[in-house]
C-alpha cells in the first residue's frame, strides 16, 4: 500500500514525495521513494531519543533473530551510526524503558502531571445527528443504542440472543503481522474464550466446537473455557480470519501471487456484525456515541456441535 501511495503522489507531482522529502533535522531533505524510506528513519528517531540512544547490536543478536536478514535495506537507508542502533531496536520489537524507571516515591514513574478534565463544554451542546438528544458533557455509561436510540435488547431479546461478543487484542496477530509465517506456527488459530459457568449453562466443555450465531451472521470456533472471561461473553481473539491480506489466491497477468492459506485460519469478529435495522439506509451498526462500528456487545447465541 506505502509503494502505491507513495508512486502515485510521485506521478501527480505532490510535495512531500520524492528524492527531496523528508528533513533529516541538520537542514538537510531526504529521499521518500519506498516505504523504508520513511519507517526505518521513524525507527532511527526511536533509537535516538531521550537522554541517550540506544547501543549498538551484536552480530550474534541480529543472527539469532533474523533481523540480520534486514541488514542491506538499514545500509541502504540509514546513516552509519543509525544502522546497528536500529537493527538494536528491531532485535528486541521496540525500544524499552529501565525496569527501574516504572515506579518513583511509591507511585508509577509516568506521571499524568496534568489536571483531568471531566466536564467538556464542547461535548455538551451538541446532539446526536438522528435522535437530536443532547450529549452529556461528563463521563457517562451509555446502554447499547440503536441508531434510534432504542436499546439493542427491545429489537435483539435476550432470550433469543443470551451472550454478548467482544474482541480483544491478540498478543501474537494482527492485520500487519498475518503474512508472517513463524507467528502462524506459535499460533495457528486465534482463541475464542467462553466463561466456565457458560460452559456449564450451555453444555459446553472446553475443546468443543460451537456454532457462533448473531444477527448478521455465524461462524465455527473451537471453544476455550477461561475464568477471566466475564460471564455472557463471548471473547474472540483479533487477528484472525481474513479474506485477503495473503489469504486468498490472486493473479497479475496471469500469474499467481503470493497467498498463505492460513492467514484466513480462525473466525473475525467483524464477520459477525450486524446492519442496524433501524436505519433507512442499510449501514453497519454504529456506535451511538462516537459513530465507529460496534464491534462489543454484539448479542449473540452459542450452539454445540462436537466435542
Amino acid at each position: 500500500m506505502e509503494a502505491f501511495c507513495i508512486a502515485v503522489a510521485k506521478r501527480l507531482a505532490l510535495p512531500g514525495f520524492g528524492d527531496r522529502a523528508i528533513g533529516d533535522g541538520q537542514g538537510g531533505l531526504l529521499p521518500l521513494n519506498r516505504a523504508e524510506d520513511y519507517y526505518l528513519r521513524a525507527a532511527a528517531n526511536v533509537a535516538f531519543a531521550g537522554k541517550a540512544p540506544v547501543p549498538a547490536a551484536r552480530a550474534e543478536e541480529l543472527a539469532l533473530c533474523g533481523v540480520d536478514r534486514l541488514l542491506p535495506q538499514l545500509a541502504q537507508t540509514l546513516r552509519a551510526d543509525e544502522i546497528d542502533r536500529v537493527a538494536f531496536i528491531y532485535s528486541r520489537g521496540g525500544r524499552f524503558a529501565d525496569h527501574d524507571s516504572g515506579r518513583r516515591d511509591g507511585s508509577v514513574g509516568n506521571r499524568w502531571e496534568k489536571p483531568l478534565q471531566i466536564w467538556n463544554a464542547e461535548v455538551a451542546k451538541h446532539r446526536h445527528a438522528i435522535t437530536g438528544e443532547r450529549f452529556s458533557g461528563c463521563p457517562t455509561c451509555y446502554p447499547a443504542r440503536l441508531s434510534d436510540g432504542r436499546a439493542v435488547e427491545e429489537l435483539y431479546p435476550e432470550r433469543q440472543w443470551p451472550l454478548r461478543l467482544m474482541s480483544f487484542k491478540s498478543n501474537v496477530m494482527s492485520s500487519s503481522t498475518a503474512v508472517i509465517r513463524r507467528l502462524h506456527d506459535v499460533k495457528p488459530v486465534n482463541l475464542v474464550a467462553l466463561n466456565p459457568a457458560d460452559g456449564v449453562r450451555f453444555g459446553i466443555q472446553h475443546g468443543d466446537w460451537v456454532s457462533i450465531s448473531t444477527p448478521g451472521g455465524s461462524r465455527e470456533a473451537q471453544i476455550s473455557l477461561l475464568a477471566g472471561v466475564m460471564p455472557g461473553v463471548i471473547a474472540v481473539e483479533h487477528g484472525y480470519g481474513h479474506r485477503e491480506m495473503g489469504a486468498s489466491q490472486h493473479y497479475l497477468d496471469g500469474e499467481p501471487l503470493a497467498m498463505d492459506e492460513r492467514i484466513a485460519a480462525g473466525i473475525n469478529l467483524n464477520d459477525l456484525g450486524f446492519a442496524d435495522p433501524t436505519r433507512e439506509v442499510p449501514n453497519t451498526w454504529l456506535d451511538w456515541v462516537t459513530g465507529a462500528a460496534v464491534r462489543q456487545g454484539i448479542p449473540a447465541a452459542i450452539v454445540k456441535l462436537s466435542a
